[in-house]
């Protein structure tokens, strides 16, 4: 869930506001609304946002991502005929379901930020890869490579995410945290793209998060730590 995608030609552009708009689905209206603080905060902070609904059915698509097309970020729902939208939040409790989304957003507008930083699947100074394994096969050698970077990437979204629900909703952080926690501990294969693990239980104390202007910043810090366990 959450991984970006390459954005496609029968994607239809909507304005934030857009809410309301009745061509909207319930679940779709439902998603933007309790996104919206993040997308007010992405525009605060001048991060170049555009909402992208898929107008037909994306069964197989993660429900939210983010894409990155012409120096402009897309937030792309994919709804429509996709169980995963629901089935993403089926165990939540009702009143905790609008916190998570937000979490979610979080996530997406995190990968926004490197995305417009020009950082995408870079490493902070002083960090370097490790020799990669001196395999034959080239091709599944850069894919091991692929899914470590992308790793990386969900970690420090992740990480991000725990940090705008402490800033925004300090006393529900214990219950946003075990629900990711609960979401990571799923992985087919262990350091998989989404095999986040190791920065998630860094933050189950939130007092890993050090006081900062904004989560990217709180994340940062703790981010790199995890980098000496990935």
């Amino acid at each position: 869930m959450w991984k970006h995608i390459l954005l496609t030609a029968s994607c239809c552009l909507i304005a934030a506001h857009a809410s309301s708009r009745p061509e909207l689905t319930e679940t779709e209206i439902k998603w933007l609304k309790a996104g919206a603080p993040v997308l007010a905060y992405a525009k605060e902070q001048k991060l170049p946002v555009d909402i992208v609904v898929q107008p037909q059915a994306t069964a197989y698509h993660a429900p939210l991502a983010m894409g990155y097309v012409d120096g402009r970020c897309k937030l792309v729902l994919s709804m429509r005929g996709n169980a995963q939208a629901e089935s993403a939040l089926v165990d939540a409790a009702p009143a905790l379901a609008p916190v998570l989304i937000e979490a979610m957003m979080a996530h997406e507008l995190g990968h926004c930020w490197r995305y417009v930083q020009g950082a995408w699947h870079t490493l902070p100074a002083g960090f370097a890869n490790a020799a990669d394994d001196q395999d034959d096969d080239k091709e599944l050698a850069e894919k091991r490579r692929e899914m470590r970077d992308t790793r990386r990437e969900e970690g420090l979204a992740d990480l991000i995410g725990l940090a705008w629900t402490l800033k925004r909703h300090p006393e529900l952080y214990a219950q946003v945290h075990a629900w990711l926690e609960k979401t990571r501990a799923d992985q087919p294969v262990p350091g998989s793209h989404h095999d986040t693990r190791a920065w998630v239980r860094l933050a189950k104390d939130r007092s890993a998060f050090p006081a900062a202007d904004t989560p990217f910043e709180q994340a940062w810090a703790v981010w790199q730590r995890g980098l000496g366990e990935d």
